[in-house]
């Protein structure tokens, strides 16, 4: 034991003075308040604070990184997208100012490029003001960016309204102000499927218990599927979803007990029906077909 000791701190005392005779070694920040020493092969690119999701472009040329946290120095306290351009591997942040820290919506989970990877689609969480009565506000929806050339600009906001409940549903205390039998959507994951020629968007809305089936042509809402499991919303907190290469089928992820519902191509839909967690290790699916 105490051979094993001497030889550990023997090894911290070499490492220590390899490193500070050497002042070549290279040294990264880290936004912990750590040093990074001598990283290996590749390139550490820094980002804006809270990088939650990556989208990979479907041409497979950009990496889209959303950045959800209060915002750095350089950001000036905005909350932002950045694009990794991976032939050139040229990093490119874009701070949106419509996401300051004194905002009352924030960028959340969902990121997703259109299937010609000009647009890319962002989910918007609001509480204070579910809505976006307020002046400045944009309330709960999918930010829509326009790419061209590496370069990612603002173009319009899809605004989606408080989602109606099922006959018997209530929403739970402290989830917002909106009108009676209705749940904040709060916007999470989110996928982009085709349909019938048409880019249509998959949205997994955390607080109202559902996934609907959005046209963000216009905003129009398609379909809406059901994966509350209680009387009580919010209960199961959809915050992903994915789909089949096809988009014939797609499944939600939840953080509790969620309920399956099925959609076929035809438009046409099964009853839903609570589906047990598959295991302790990871949260259970939900199924839409």
């Amino acid at each position: 034991m105490g051979r094993s000791l001497l030889v550990a701190l023997l090894s911290a005392v070499f490492c220590a003075t390899v490193c500070s005779e050497n002042p070549q070694t290279p040294r990264v920040p880290l936004p912990t308040s750590k040093i990074l020493i001598a990283p290996g092969q590749g390139r550490i690119g820094m980002l804006n604070s809270f990088p939650t999701t990556i989208a990979l472009s479907p041409d497979g040329r950009y990496a889209a990184l959303l950045n959800d946290g209060y915002g750095t120095g350089k950001s000036e306290g905005r909350q932002s997208v950045a694009i990794l351009d991976l032939r050139s591997d040229k990093l490119a942040d874009f701070p949106d100012r419509r996401f300051p820290k004194s905002a009352h919506h924030s960028l959340f989970l969902g990121l997703a490029f259109s299937s010609d990877a000009h647009q890319l689609y962002a989910s918007v969480g609001s509480l204070t003001d579910a809505t976006g009565a307020k002046k400045g506000d944009l309330g709960n929806g999918i930010a829509v960016y326009r790419l061209n050339k590496g370069k990612l600009k603002p173009e319009r906001f899809i605004r989606i309204a408080p989602q109606q409940l099922a006959r018997g549903k209530k929403v739970a205390s402290g989830f917002g102000k909106v009108p009676a039998g209705s749940a904040i959507a709060y916007p999470a994951g989110l996928v982009v499927v085709r349909q019938a020629g048409e880019d249509h968007l998959l949205v997994a809305n955390d607080l109202s218990d559902n996934v609907i089936l959005l046209d963000p042509a216009d905003g129009r809402v398609i379909r809406s599927f059901d994966l509350s499991t209680g009387d009580l919303v919010p209960s199961s907190f959809p915050y992903a979803v994915i789909a089949s290469r096809d988009s014939r089928r797609a499944k939600s992820v939840a953080l509790a007990r969620s309920a399956g519902c099925t959609k076929s191509t035809n438009g046409r839909d099964r009853s839903s029906s609570p589906v047990q967690p598959r295991s302790r290790s990871h949260p259970p699916f939900s199924e839409v077909k």
